[in-house]
């Protein structure tokens, strides 16, 4: 393991963050020292908690958060400590969420990974989750200015805010496409939006760039959180690294959902609301299946995708900084296999069905 004065060292010898548009070897490096500076900072955690911290934050994962704060900030090779500091902030805080998120979804899987409620029980996934928002929140304090911790600090209650009117809802059939991206924004675009923030702040950009990014990070969680809808309702388990049909299963509307309550008659109506958040049998799964295909849900989400993803590409190219805008256009690159993905998605495969 390495210590942080090792990574320093390391950064100052390499110096391999560009100081104008980055690589795809200055990702790398970057991701290198970032799961380095994690896993060390993990060893201030006390007892036990270090092993649970260690089992869900090292798991793997995407880490899209830090890579935001990254493309938002490579800009400056003189703050690459700092945005090491603030990568890790943020992956604590959404690991956090995740955590909460198993437990509540009775999901028994994450990243392929047992979720920690399915091992250590319910009471212990709600205290490892708050040691970590906590640890998080002290960790912002380290920074000289406060503006950090309050942006970290913002999130964090509108991100918990998000899910608890997420949670508010179950099961309710008449909830709007308003009200969904309302949650949605919160649960998961508030913290995409601190990530850009505090990478592009850290770097010193201007006010008017910090608020675009901003801007750019919720635009950006939307379009993902639509992604992991889809996902959840039509995906194929081998193509995923986590449990499927615990949206359903657990009485959330999501986007698929919505569009199609909005659609079909008052009979079918009442069979979907009426098979939300319950155990239902095969044949009522593939009833709903059918009118999903019927009428036409996943061509209408990936249109409210493309929709959000083309508002993300106008945001990247408004920032006034010419590099940064590049870095924030190179990093929906990295969206490519994911837009991939949703185009196959062909035939519902509700509640994977057809695994």
């Amino acid at each position: 393991m390495l210590s942080i004065l090792k990574i320093l060292i390391m950064l100052q010898e390499k110096n391999s963050l560009s100081s104008t548009r980055y690589s795809r070897k200055d990702v790398r490096s970057f991701l290198v020292f970032f799961e380095a500076y994690l896993e060390d900072s993990l060893q201030n955690l006390d007892g036990p908690t270090v092993d649970l911290a260690r089992h869900v934050v090292l798991s793997g994962g995407k880490r899209i958060r830090p890579l935001l704060c990254f493309h938002c900030g490579a800009q400056n090779p003189n703050v690459t400590n700092d945005l090491l500091k603030a990568s890790t902030i943020l992956e604590l805080v959404h690991v956090a969420t995740l955590v909460h998120d198993d437990m509540i979804d009775q999901a028994l899987l994450r990243r392929n990974s047992k979720t920690i409620h399915s091992f250590a029980g319910d009471h212990t996934a709600v205290l490892l989750g708050d040691a970590l928002f906590s640890y998080a929140l002290e960790l912002a304090t380290d920074f000289p200015t406060n503006r950090i911790c309050r942006i970290v600090s913002k999130a964090t209650r509108l991100t918990c805010s998000g899910e608890i009117r997420q949670n508010s809802s179950r099961g309710d059939a008449s909830l709007s496409l308003e009200d969904y991206y309302k949650f949605i924004q919160d649960k998961t675009g508030e913290l995409f939006k601190a990530s850009c923030q505090l990478g592009a702040l850290l770097s010193g950009h201007s006010e008017k760039d910090i608020d675009l990014v901003g801007e750019f990070g919720i635009s950006l969680g939307i379009c993902y959180q639509i992604y992991d809808d889809l996902l959840d309702t039509f995906g194929r388990k081998d193509k995923t690294e986590k449990s499927l049909g615990s949206d359903f299963d657990s009485g959330k509307l999501t986007l698929p959902l919505i569009l199609l309550l909005q659609d079909v008659d008052a009979s079918n109506r009442d069979i979907i609301s009426e098979s939300i958040n319950k155990s239902v049998c095969v044949d009522t799964k593939l009833v709903i299946s059918k009118l999903f295909d019927s009428h036409f849900v996943i061509p209408k989400c990936l249109d409210e995708f493309n929709k959000h993803f083309s508002n993300i590409k106008l945001i990247a190219n408004s920032v006034s900084d010419p590099v940064l805008s590049d870095n924030l256009t190179g990093f929906l690159s990295f969206f490519s296999s994911k837009i991939t993905l949703l185009n196959t998605l062909k035939t519902s495969n509700f509640l994977a069905l057809h695994e």
